[in-house]
This record gives structure tokens, C-alpha cells and sequence, in this order.
């Protein structure tokens, strides 16, 4: 009944926030300046953006199919990218990131692989690719010191110590945490005796699963892939920027790596949290106008870059996971 009365109202302060955000954009921006960059953006900067975006998709089923090797499990790459294809899709699409436990069920329902071993593949590569953002702040951190904004450098370099302490502890006791989890479960006297079972089982294979994965001794080459895919993330958001901003004469001198990827981070996160909605829309644009204008940026195409950005790479996202979800969807479920 709580959840009931909740998901309104979070609808309802979703569509206000997003709305309250345009309305602010509105005052140093337009549809018009957002559409003229949109149609006169840099094809050869598109491809590259494109190849690089395939690179991010390609390394992350990389990195899936590692953690499932090891668990005993070979799906076939082809079936397993698409499935990465269309987690990029909803990840994009739902609100705090959840569709990125689109993996989870599409890896169980169509690859017939087992629950624990999709759980244990999402968690260890979620919390890789959280682990792959330490050394990149910290070049960020040394790339804008370097820039005479050096009251940023404490909090960034901070901000990775902190990251890279808190990702590595649960990463390393995320077998201990599936047992603790297994034994609060099995003193639950309000569960049924099936359904304990069941968590139970599914908690102590998962923690199998994961001792198992450190044995094999993975964890270095889960962290080079979850690197690569940081890396042609944001590579290929970067060079989208370049294509979009190239016929207004802005190049690398006025884009400078640390500086963007410093605005492309700080919006991604702002559209992870709970309150950015549907699609990141308004939280993310808000951010990026907000950060690429105290890095330099005027204050009218920070706003318009951030809605031709966010738009154009919204509309590849789901062009592309809409095709792959049909696609999967015409291949026979099971694991081959």
C-alpha cells in the first residue's frame, strides 16, 4: 500500500523537477539553438563516437562472459551482447540506474543460466565499474591541478580515496555479505520454510560462486575491461561533444579531456540518483549547464550542448536497445 501511494508521488515531483529544470535552461537556451546544433553536428566526430560506444558494449559482454566462464557457464557472445545492448538501453531509461538489472533476468530467462551466477556476474561487474572511476578521478584531479584550479584537487582526490576504499572493502566481502544475508534470512520466522530454502540456497551459491571467482584470480582482468569500458564511455561521449561543437569552432584547446570528463561524470551521477526520473531528463541537463559553465563554458551553449547531448545519445540508446530486444527475443531461450 506504501509503494502504492509512493510511486505517484514520486512520478509527480519527477515531472516538476524535470519541468522546473527546462524552465530554468529556457532563459539561456532554445529548441532552435538545440536543433542547429543537432543538424549540423560533425558526421566523421559520429562515427567515431559510434565505434567507440560498440568498443563499451563489446568490453562489457567481455567482462560478463569472464565472471560466467568462471562459474561454469559459456554463453554464446552473440545472444549475451545483445543482452548488454538492451541493459545499456533501460539503464539509460529507468530512473537510479535499475535497468541495469535488466541483465540479471535476461541472462536467467534467455540464457538459462542460473540465478546465482547472474547475480554474482551483475554484482562483481557493477562494482568494477564503479572501482574503474578511482584512476580516472585521480587523472582528472592531476589534469585540472595542472590547470590552475588546484581548490578542486583535495576533493577529488578525496573523493577517489573514498571510492576506491568503500568499492574494494565490498568487493572483497561480498562473499561474507551473500552469508550474512543467507543467515538474517534463515532466523526470519515470518518466511515460509520454502522460500528460506530457497534464499538460502540461492545465498550460499552465489557466495560459492563469488570465493570461487577470486580463486581463479580474475579480479585483475575484470578491473583492465572495467577500465576499457569507463574508457570508451566517456571517450565516445567526448568525442560526441567535439562533433556537435566543431562547426561552432571549438576544439581540444577549448575542450580540454579533464574538464570535460570532469562535466560528463558529475551529470552521469546526477541522472543515477532516484530523483532524476525517467530517462535522466532535467537532473542531467541541469547538471552538465551548472558544471561546464563554472569550468568556462558560456552559460547559453552550456545549456544547449547539454540537451543536444543528452537527446542524441538518448535517441542511439534506444534505437539501438529496442532493435537488440527484439532480436533476443527471436532467439530460442536456454543456454547453449
Amino acid at each position: 500500500m506504501e509503494t502504492r501511494r509512493r510511486s505517484p508521488l514520486y512520478i509527480a515531483l519527477s515531472i516538476c523537477l524535470t519541468a522546473g529544470v527546462f524552465n530554468f535552461l529556457s532563459r539561456f537556451t532554445s529548441s532552435e539553438k538545440v536543433i542547429s546544433i543537432l543538424r549540423g553536428v560533425d558526421r566523421r566526430g559520429v562515427a567515431m563516437f559510434l565505434l567507440l560506444s560498440m568498443a563499451m558494449s563489446f568490453f562489457r559482454t567481455w567482462r560478463y562472459g569472464l565472471v560466467l566462464k568462471v562459474s561454469g557457464h559459456s554463453p554464446p557472445p552473440g545472444p549475451l551482447f545483445l543482452i548488454v545492448l538492451v541493459r545499456n538501453f533501460l539503464s539509460d531509461l529507468l530512473p537510479a540506474r535499475l535497468g541495469t538489472l535488466s541483465y540479471v533476468y535476461l541472462a536467467t530467462s534467455r540464457l538459462g543460466i542460473p540465478l546465482s551466477s547472474s547475480v554474482s556476474s551483475f554484482a562483481l561487474s557493477f562494482l568494477f565499474d564503479i572501482a574503474a572511476l578511482v584512476p580516472m578521478i585521480a587523472a582528472v584531479a592531476l589534469l585540472v591541478g595542472l590547470s590552475h584550479l588546484d581548490k578542486a584537487l583535495p576533493l577529488l582526490f578525496a573523493s577517489a580515496l573514498l571510492l576506491a576504499v568503500v568499492t574494494g572493502g565490498t568487493i572483497f566481502s561480498l562473499p561474507m555479505i551473500f552469508r550474512l544475508s543467507g543467515r538474517i534470512a534463515g532466523s526470519l520466522p515470518v518466511l515460509r520454510d520454502k522460500w528460506r530454502d530457497k534464499w538460502l540456497d540461492f545465498c550460499a551459491e552465489a557466495e560459492g560462486k563469488l570465493w570461487h571467482a577470486r580463486e581463479e584470480g580474475i579480479f585483475l582482468r575484470l578491473f583492465a575491461l572495467s577500465l576499457l569500458v569507463r574508457l570508451a564511455k566517456y571517450g565516445s561521449l567526448y568525442v560526441l561533444l567535439h562533433a556537435l561543437l566543431r562547426p561552432l569552432e571549438y576544439g581540444v584547446k577549448e575542450l580540454s579531456p579533464a574538464k570535460v570528463l570532469l562535466g560528463l561524470v558529475s551529470s552521469e551521477l546526477a541522472a543515477s540518483l532516484p530523483i532524476s526520473g525517467i530517462a535522466g531528463f532535467g537532473v542531467y541537463e541541469g547538471t552538465w549547464s551548472l558544471v561546464f559553465t563554472l569550468l568556462g563554458m558560456p552559460a547559453e551553449l552550456a545549456a544547449a550542448t547539454g540537451v543536444s547531448h543528452h537527446v542524441f545519445t538518448q535517441a542511439y540508446g534506444y534505437s539501438l536497445g529496442g532493435l537488440a530486444l527484439l532480436l533476443l527475443l527471436a532467439i530460442p531461450a536456454g543456454e547453449k
